[in-house]
Parts: structure tokens; C-alpha cells; sequence
């Protein structure tokens, strides 16, 4: 019961905030609207996750990964900048084979945030391919990536 509470909370929170973003200036009504509307769909998402039989779960390195997504996203800017160059050396598929309790979506998600990083598949719900431009690995990639030497 408290599970359902708080994802619904949870889902609710994000949409109205979305919702709100993406108006702009807010008039009471429109407020109301934009709760309305997100209350309904976060009662939707649960029921359409619950539909499909996903769990919700695997969230083992999730903070420690999005305390490192403002970093890796500027580092990756530059190295992007630097792919430009005409003499650059290009990039590398990596196999990444992530922290057990870690979960592909939200960890493919993180590390295809940052611009020199690009997710190119999820070939196992304990491994994602990309392709960076860096030669190693940036703070995403640590924070969710096995800590032996398994990549």
C-alpha cells in the first residue's frame, strides 16, 4: 500500500513539475489543470508498469551516478569539442557490464546523458554497449559499472 502511495507520489510529482516547466508562467487554473492532469497520468504510468510486469528496482549506484552526471556532462562537452579537431583518434566501443542490483534502463539512461557517450545497446539487463569518445571511463561509467575487472 505504501509502495503505491509513494510511486504515485513520485510519478505525480515529476509530471506536474514538467507540466509546470513547460508552461511557463503559471495562472491558479492552469495549476490546477497541470495537477490534475499529472495525478491522472501517474495513476496511469503505475497501472501501465504493473500491465507490462516491470519492476521497479535496481537502483544500486543511482545517486552516486547522478551526483557524477553534472561533471561528466561538462567533461563530455569538451571532449566533444576536442572530437572536432581534425587530428582527433575517434572513439571506442566499450562493453560495459554493470554493478549487480544496477539497472540497464536508468544506467543506459545516465550514461547516454553526457555528449561523448553513446548508448548503442542493451544487448543483457546486466550490460550496456557505447561508444565514447574518452579512452576511459567517466564518472557515470564508474559509478555504475562493475567494480571487477568483468567489462
Amino acid at each position: 500500500m505504501l509502495t503505491r502511495l509513494v510511486e504515485i507520489v513520485v510519478w505525480g510529482a515529476v509530471l506536474t513539475g514538467l507540466t509546470v516547466v513547460f508552461i511557463g508562467s503559471v495562472s491558479p487554473v492552469e495549476l490546477l489543470v497541470a495537477v490534475t492532469a499529472a495525478w491522472g497520468g501517474a495513476v496511469a504510468a503505475r497501472r501501465m508498469r504493473l500491465a507490462a510486469r516491470v519492476r521497479v528496482g535496481g537502483g544500486r549506484g543511482a545517486v552516486r551516478a547522478l551526483l557524477a552526471l553534472p561533471g561528466s556532462v561538462v567533461r563530455g562537452l569538451a571532449v566533444l569539442t576536442a572530437a572536432m579537431a581534425p587530428d582527433h583518434g575517434g572513439g571506442r566501443v566499450r562493453r560495459i557490464r554493470l554493478r549487480p542490483g544496477a539497472g540497464a534502463g536508468w544506467a543506459g539512461a545516465l550514461l547516454a546523458a553526457s555528449p561523448d557517450t553513446c548508448v548503442i545497446d542493451v544487448p543483457r539487463d546486466d550490460e550496456v554497449v557505447v561508444h565514447a569518445l574518452r579512452p576511459a571511463p567517466g564518472p557515470v561509467e564508474e559509478a555504475v559499472a562493475r567494480t571487477d575487472d568483468a567489462r
